[in-house]
């Protein structure tokens, strides 16, 4: 089924985009480097073939990077051992020059790069073909001194390719003669290849031995379907025969999870696992829509600022209720979400999902309402996956988040499954970890977000009534989010009393009041009366407010009942608590500033 998934996105794309999707025998390749040659094979000139391209960093900066120039080329073999073979007109140094550490590798390579060539273009009457057996006659093993000719950009192992120096708008591999070249020698090598029915289209058909590599996993270039060990060999069938799939089905599906893969608005990027999602039919804006709800501000960032506005509007309704149909969306499209990630040289699926738009949709908006909670108007509304994952990782570091968060959260995401409790308590660690330095930081909306869409999965799960809601609850009794609104009371004292402090009490007292209250509050309360008291001396109505509701909420708390310890669901609830107060506290805060303006105003 997945394959056939595959093969059917890359005929859509084929139809819709034919320019952009290679055909049989051909790659869409990052070509970091050009060489230019005269008739006779000589080089010329080499240009640099390296772009600049926009992409987003932390909180939604937009950098830009040098990357290879994705040209359409000759397919690139799959490589593997100390004999890998060489690559037609896009090759990198190490075979086009023999520039390799181990001797014998280096003349391997030297050798198979030249007889590839000549192989494939012996006899072709194309002046392009002529100057390319003359550049292999002509090269130096093992140097890229070439008298006059700046070679350094040769040396970063990218992809080269060949250009004629009369014939600059065309690349020696778009030449029809040696186009035709490379697939009449492709089909001379198919007719070799053994015949068999293909398990993906059903046909019969010339078999692949070998599958295609994938993109976008760094220097690990791993298949998705191999056999390349003698132990796999049974019933005399070898390699791609145990698992028989034709070449042409193997070509479509390798070619579409690299399209897949290398665009932003189909796949997610996380660490070395990779998100795909693509719809069966035509639904270009159902994926663009599917692709910014779980990539955030990632997923559209090539569109134009009308475009933008437009689908951040179109997501709103989605987000606030409103049916796909009443947008004019396709909510019956059907659509496919799979994950993949590399275990060296072979590709692992992680899961693949099957739903409709409409469905899907309602999945992530779910997830999205689950943990939303109201915060700083500066913190994301709507946090990626991305955003998500990076809250559990030290330092905020993408290279740092726990592998097993990033396949377990999209699939509670895409599945509406309950949270992975690793991931609820790999919230509470870091908060725990990082308060005493920055509680600011480390109590956030995302964190405090996904610790009540977590509580708040299981509680329907087990079909409790039980919730925490998005915002400060003041009729919600329970002694630990009591605490948490308790414990901002304190902290807001302080804070208001002193204004300048070192450390306050949530740098100061928090793990300790989450691993046993009854032993913190009553020194925190203590502590609290000079503090009050200054407030009532210079503020008497912040004072009033802030007393009054110290009763309320210890109205429900019993000074002489506080609980010995509190189990990770009871901390979650207490640090939600903390933060719906806090939240409180900033409204009133910025409520009070600006009544101070308008009297300052009316003075003068």
């Amino acid at each position: 089924m997945i394959l056939q998934a595959l093969c059917g996105f890359y005929d859509r794309m084929m139809e819709e985009y034919p320019e952009s999707v290679a055909p049989f025998g051909f790659a869409i390749t990052p070509v970091s480097q050009c060489i230019v040659l005269d008739r006779e094979g000589n080089i010329v000139q080499v240009l640099d073939r390296m772009q600049f391209q926009e992409y987003f960093e932390k909180k939604g900066v937009v950098k830009v990077k040098a990357v290879p120039q994705r040209l359409l080329t000759p397919q690139q073999p799959k490589r593997s051992g100390k004999r890998p073979e060489p690559a037609f007109l896009c090759e990198n140094a190490n075979f086009l020059f023999g520039i390799y550490s181990d001797p014998d590798g280096a003349d391997y390579r030297f050798g198979a790069s030249r007889d590839l060539h000549e192989l494939v273009l012996r006899g072709v009457e194309d002046e392009g073909a002529s100057a390319i057996l003359s550049f292999f006659s002509k090269r130096k093993k093992g140097s890229l001194d070439y008298v006059g000719i700046d070679t350094s950009g040769l040396e970063d192992g990218g992809n080269i390719v060949f250009q004629l120096e009369d014939d600059m708008w065309n690349y020696v591999h778009e030449r029809p003669a040696i186009r035709k070249a490379w697939m009449n020698y492709l089909n001379s090598r198919s007719a070799e290849a053994g015949i068999g029915q293909c398990l993906v289209t059903g046909e019969v058909d010339r078999i692949a031995r070998i599958h295609g590599n994938l993109d976008g996993f760094g220097q690990d270039k791993p298949t998705l379907v191999g056999f390349n060990k003698d132990s796999f060999v049974s019933y005399r069938k070898e390699q791609g025969e145990n698992a028989p799939i034709s070449e042409s089905a193997a070509f479509k599906y390798v070619t579409a999870l690299n399209l897949l893969i290398n665009d932003r608005n189909h796949s997610i990027n996380i660490n070395d696992e990779k998100v795909l999602f693509w719809a069966e039919k035509k639904a270009q804006l159902e994926e663009q829509i599917v692709g910014s709800m779980l990539n955030g501000e990632a997923g559209n960032w090539k569109l134009d600022e009308f475009s933008r506005r437009k689908l951040s509007g179109v997501m709103d309704h989605l987000y606030n209720g409103t049916s796909p149909e009443q947008l004019g969306l396709n909510a019956n499209a059907r659509f496919f979400v799979l994950g993949l990630s590399s275990n060296k040289t072979r590709a692992v699926i992680r899961y693949f999902y099957i739903d409709t738009f409409g469905q899907l949709v309602e999945k992530i908006r779910q997830h999205q309402s689950d943990i939303y909670v109201q915060g700083a108007p500066w913190e994301p509304e709507y946090p990626s996956i991305s955003q998500i994952l990076l809250e559990t990782a030290l330092r905020r570091e993408s290279k740092n988040i726990p592998p097993p968060h990033q396949s377990s959260l999209i699939r509670s995401v895409i599945s509406g499954i309950p949270y992975p409790n690793s991931l609820y308590m790999a919230m509470l660690g870091r908060i725990r970890a990082e308060a005493s330095e920055d509680a600011g930081k480390a109590i956030n909306r995302i964190r405090i977000g996904i610790i009540k869409g977590c509580i708040n999965r299981s509680a329907r799960q087990m079909k409790q009534m039980e919730r925490v809601s998005e915002v400060l609850d003041p009729n919600e009794k329970a002694i630990p989010y009591r605490l948490g609104r308790l414990f901002a009371i304190l902290n807001k004292a302080q804070l208001d009393a002193l204004e300048k402090v070192n450390s306050s009490v949530v740098d100061k007292y928090l793990n300790a009041a989450l691993a046993s209250p009854q032993q913190v509050f009553p020194t925190l309360l203590a502590n609290s009366r000079p503090h009050f008291t200054k407030i009532q001396k210079n503020y008497k109505g912040r004072y009033l407010y802030l007393y009054n509701l110290l009763l309320e909420v210890l109205g429900e708390v019993p000074t002489t009942a506080f609980p010995k310890t509190l189990n990770a669901d009871e901390q979650g609830r207490f640090l939600v608590g903390f933060f719906h107060q806090e939240q409180v506290f900033y409204k009133r805060k910025d409520k009070e500033q600006s009544e101070e303006g308008n009297e300052s105003v009316v003075k003068v």
